[in-house]
C-alpha cells in the first residue's frame, strides 16, 4: 500500500518537476535535475524560508558548547529521518504538517534537503529523470 502511494506521488512530482521545467524555459536547461527537484519539493511543501534567529550569547566552555552541538544533531538526524519515513508512507504535505510543529529552522532546513535528496533518488529509480 505505501509503494503504491510512493509511486503516486513521484508521478505527482513528476507532473509538477515538467510544469517547473516549462515554467522556466530555457533556464531550466542550465540548472541541474537535482536543483529543480528541490525547487519543487519546497513549492509543494511551501515551506516557508526558515526564519532569522538571533544567536543566544550564554558564557560556555567550548566542550560543553562542542558536546550540546554534537547531542542536538543526534535528535535533528533522528527526527529528520522519522519525517522522511513519515513523507514516504503518508505524503509529503503530512510530514511537512509534523515538521512545521516543531518550529525549529534547522530541522526544516535539514528535513526540506534530505526529502528533496530521497525524491531525486525516487525519480531516478523511475527512470524518469537522467542523472
Amino acid at each position: 500500500m505505501a509503494q503504491e502511494s510512493i509511486a503516486d506521488e513521484i508521478k505527482w512530482l513528476e507532473q509538477k518537476l515538467e510544469a517547473k521545467r516549462h515554467e522556466l524555459g530555457g533556464a531550466a536547461e542550465s540548472k541541474p535535475e537535482k536543483e529543480l527537484v528541490k525547487d519543487v519539493i519546497k513549492e509543494v511543501a511551501l515551506l516557508p524560508p526558515p526564519p532569522v534567529v538571533p544567536p543566544v550569547l550564554a558564557p560556555t566552555t567550548d566542550d560543553d558548547s562542542d558536546a550540546k552541538h554534537i547531542e542536538e544533531e543526534k535528535e535533528h538526524s533522528v527526527i529528520v529521518e522519522d519525517l522522511v519515513k513519515d513523507a514516504l508512507t503518508n505524503g509529503i504535505l503530512h510530514a511537512v504538517k509534523m515538521a512545521g510543529a516543531f518550529k525549529n529552522p534547522h530541522i526544516l532546513d535539514d528535513f526540506h534537503d534530505t526529502l528533496a535528496d530521497k525524491y531525486y533518488e525516487k525519480l531516478l529509480e523511475s527512470r524518469k529523470l537522467k542523472q
